[in-house]
């Protein structure tokens, strides 16, 4: 983790000596943890670096948030009448398997949805939100339709 303020963590400065490996746990809510703060022996991972030091250790692409999911389904039968005209039932499922996505409607970005601050215990190493909204990232969504066709 980082001192850098693109992501929300603070001023721009050192990154964090990792001593240990910050292992998936991978539970949600709110008092779910996503990766592992401290070791088995409760040591903290992320260790503040020392003042006017540099850290050379790998500390970049060591977490990975969770995946994003949107599976949508559509179900459509046309019915003919006469030659020209006829009926088209369609059936449409948004998010069809009501997966929720961890992390917001695109994903984890900064601290906002994803607790990435060593400097805050409360909300390090925990996912914050989940995606909500007709658009496909929080419930299923069934539309219905019949459509005639001329």
């Amino acid at each position: 983790m980082g001192l850098d303020s693109n992501f929300g963590c603070g001023v721009n400065g050192q990154y964090w000596i990792v001593n240990g490996v910050p292992k998936i746990i991978g539970t949600f809510g709110p008092t779910g943890q996503w990766f592992a703060t401290t070791n088995p022996d409760g040591s903290p991972i992320f260790i503040k670096p020392t003042s006017s030091t540099f850290n050379d250790a790998r500390v970049r692409n060591i977490i990975h948030q969770p995946g994003f999911q949107n599976w949508n389904l559509g179900l459509f039968k046309s019915f003919p009448i006469t030659e020209k005209t006829g009926l088209q039932f369609r059936a449409e499922a948004y998010n069809v398997w009501n997966h929720p996505n961890w992390c917001g409607n695109s994903g984890c970005r900064g601290t906002t949805n994803i607790g990435l601050d060593p400097t805050n215990s409360k909300t390090f190493g925990k996912v914050l939100t989940k995606g909500s909204g007709s658009s496909g990232q929080g419930e299923r969504n069934l539309q219905l339709s019949l459509r005639f066709e001329f």
